[in-house]
C-alpha cells in the first residue's frame, strides 16, 4: 500500500521530518512501558486498543470547550514514514539487555514489526486535521484509537501525547481569527526551545485560523505553498548607523532611508527615540517622499500606548493627504487585545482592517500537556478471541478512562462516542490515519483549514453511544460496589481508632 504524504512532497520536506525522527525508534519511549512490555505476554502481544484523548478545556477566553485537531503530520510522519530498520531493533535490544538498569526488552512485538517489512503492524484512527471536537459537562470526545500488539501501542503514548501542543495551537489561532480576522502575523520563533519543531506552530496556524504569515524562514523555505514570509525592521538595524558626529534622530532617518530604498514593503519600528514626537513623524516623511510609488510604509507598533499610537497614526496620514493606512500591532498581543485594539480603532470611524496584529509569545503561554491533560489510555485488550472492554478511575476528578474501541461521530450538533462495531444512526467522523504501519492519511492542510472552519461553531454537546454507555454503566456500577465495601470495612476496623 503506497503511503499519501501531502506534506512530505519534495525532498527537503522529507528530510525536515526526518530531522524530527527519534534517533532510534524502538528505544524511544518511557521505561516503564519496556517494563511492562518486557514482564507480560499478555500486556505486550494481545491486540489492544488505546485513545487519545484530552481532559480539559484550555482555560482562554471564548474556547467555550473547544479544540481542533491538528499536528496529525507532526505525530505521524516522523515514525510511519520510513520502515524501522534491523540495526534500529537489534541496537535497542543489545542495550537494554545488557547495559541498562532495567533490563527488559520486548523482543516479539519488534520482531513482528521487522517481519512487516518494518512496518509497526498497528492502525490507528483519529479525527481528521481541522476537526472540531469538544471536552464539556464531564464528558470528553477521544482524538485517536491506536491498535495492534500492545508493547507496540503504548510505546507510541509519549510521542502521540505530545499532539498537545498543535492542537493548543490550532485552538488558539481560532480564537484569534476571531478576535481580529485575516489581518495576523507569527512572529513566535524565538518563543520556541527549538527551531525544527517551530515549523509545525504555523502549519497548526494555518489550520486552525488560515493565517499563512510568519516570521520564521524555514517554515516558509519547507512550506511555501501555505505560508508566506514577512520580515520587518528590527531595533538592531537603526542602532547600526549609530557613530560619533551623528545623533540618534539623524542615524533613524538614515537607517528608514535605505531600507525603504532597498525593499517594497517597510513596517517601521517608531520607537527607538519615541514613538509619536519622533518615530512617526520620520515614518510619514518617508511615505511623503514615496508617493506616487507602489512601495508599502507603515509603522510597527511595539511598545506603549499601541491602540493610542494606532489612532495618532491615522490622523497623521488623512492630514497629510493619504487616505489609506496600514500598520503592524505587537508587544505582548493575545487575542482579547487585539479584539479591543481593533474595537478603539473602529469606535473612531476607522477600519479596523488597517490594522494588522502579530504574536509569536501567546502561542508558547500555557502550552503544556497538563493544560490540556493529553492521555493515551488502554481501553481494551483482547483475551482468547474477545476484546474485553477495560476503564480506569482515579482519585481526581475527571480522570476517568474511556472503555473500547473508539470511533467518533457527529449528529446535528452532537458528537457520539460509539464503539468501533456499533451500528450508530449519524455519520462517522473518524478516519484512518495508519493501515498496518502505514500512513493513508491524505488530506492537505487546505482541506484541513475548510474544515476547521466548518466545525467550530457546530457542536454543543457529547453524548456517549448505548454500547459505550454500557460499559462505562457496568464499570462504574462495580467500582461503586468496591468503595461501599472498602468503606464498610474501613469504618467497622477504624471507627474507635481516635487517630483515624
Amino acid at each position: 500500500m503506497e503511503q499519501i504524504l501531502p506534506l512530505a512532497q519534495s525532498e527537503k520536506q522529507k528530510a525536515y521530518w526526518r530531522k524530527l525522527m527519534p534517533v532510534n525508534r524502538p528505544a524511544t519511549s518511557d521505561t516503564y512501558k519496556r517494563t511492562m512490555s518486557g514482564s507480560s505476554d499478555l500486556f505486550s502481544d494481545s491486540f489492544t486498543c488505546y485513545s487519545l484523548a484530552a481532559r480539559l478545556a484550555l482555560k482562554e477566553v471564548g474556547v467555550n470547550g473547544r479544540y481542533i485537531a491538528a499536528g496529525i503530520e507532526k505525530m505521524l510522519y516522523p515514525w510511519f514514514m520510513d520502515p524501522i530498520t534491523k540495526e534500529e531493533v537489534e541496537d535497542a535490544k543489545e542495550f537494554f539487555t545488557k547495559e541498562a538498569a532495567v533490563k527488559k526488552f520486548p523482543q516479539k512485538a519488534w520482531e513482528t514489526v521487522l517481519v512487516n517489512d518494518g512496518r509497526m503492524p498497528i492502525d490507528i484512527y483519529g479525527l481528521p486535521g481541522g476537526q472540531t471536537f469538544l471536552v464539556k459537562d464531564g464528558k470528553y470526545v477521544p482524538i485517536m484509537s491506536i491498535e495492534g500488539p500492545g508493547a507496540l501501542v503504548t510505546h507510541l503514548e509519549p510521542h502521540l501525547e505530545n499532539m498537545f501542543a498543535p492542537l493548543i495551537h490550532a485552538t488558539k489561532a481560532r480564537l484569534f481569527h476571531e478576535a481580529v480576522g485575516d489581518g495576523f502575523a507569527e512572529f513566535g520563533l524565538r518563543a520556541d526551545q527549538n527551531v525544527n519543531n517551530h515549523v509545525t506552530l504555523p502549519l497548526a496556524l494555518y489550520v486552525g485560523g488560515g493565517f499563512k504569515l510568519t516570521s520564521d524562514d524555514q517554515a516558509v523555505f519547507l512550506f511555501p505553498e501555505y505560508l508566506k514570509d514577512i520580515g520587518t525592521v528590527g531595533h538592531e538595524f537603526i542602532m547600526a548607523y549609530q557613530k560619533r558626529g551623528m545623533s540618534l534622530e539623524d542615524a533613524q532617518e538614515r537607517a528608514f532611508d535605505d531600507f525603504v530604498n532597498e525593499n517594497q514593503r517597510s513596517a517601521l519600528l517608531p520607537d527607538v527615540i519615541n514613538t509619536i514626537k519622533s518615530g512617526l513623524p520620520a515614518i510619514l516623511r518617508q511615505l511623503i517622499k514615496h508617493k506616487g510609488s507602489e512601495k508599502v510604509i507603515m509603522p510597527r507598533f511595539d511598545s506603549g500606548d499601541v491602540p493610542k499610537q494606532c489612532l495618532y497614526w491615522k490622523r497623521m496620514t488623512l492630514d497629510a493627504g493619504f487616505k489609506e493606512t496600514q500598520m503592524v500591532v505587537e508587544d505582548g498581543y493575545n487575542p482579547t487585545k487585539g479584539r479591543e485594539t481593533k474595537r478603539i480603532y473602529a469606535a473612531t470611524g476607522f477600519n479596523p482592517k488597517d490594522i494588522i496584529v502579530g504574536a509569536g509569545g501567546y502561542f508558547q503561554e500555557g502550552c503544556m500537556r497538563d493544560a490540556a491533560s493529553l492521555v493515551d489510555k488502554r481501553g481494551a485488550t483482547e483475551h482468547n478471541g474477545v476484546l474485553e472492554s477495560s476503564m480506569k478511575f482515579s482519585d481526581s476528578f475527571g480522570k476517568s478512562s474511556q472503555p473500547g474501541q473508539i470511533r467518533v461521530y457527529e449528529r446535528d450538533r452532537t458528537l457520539i462516542v460509539a464503539q468501533a462495531r456499533e451500528s450508530i444512526d449519524a455519520r462517522l467522523v473518524s478516519v484512518r490515519l495508519v493501515a498496518n504501519g502505514r500512513i493513508v492519511y491524505p488530506e492537505n492542510l487546505e482541506v484541513q483549514k475548510q474544515r476547521a472552519d466548518r466545525t467550530w461553531n457546530l457542536y454543543n454537546k457529547i453524548e456517549y453511544s448505548p454500547a459505550t454507555r454500557r460499559v462505562i454503566d457496568e464499570r462504574t456500577a462495580e467500582y461503586k460496589q468496591i468503595i461501599a465495601r472498602a468503606d464498610m470495612n474501613f469504618t467497622t476496623k477504624f471507627a474507635k481508632d481516635e487517630k483515624w
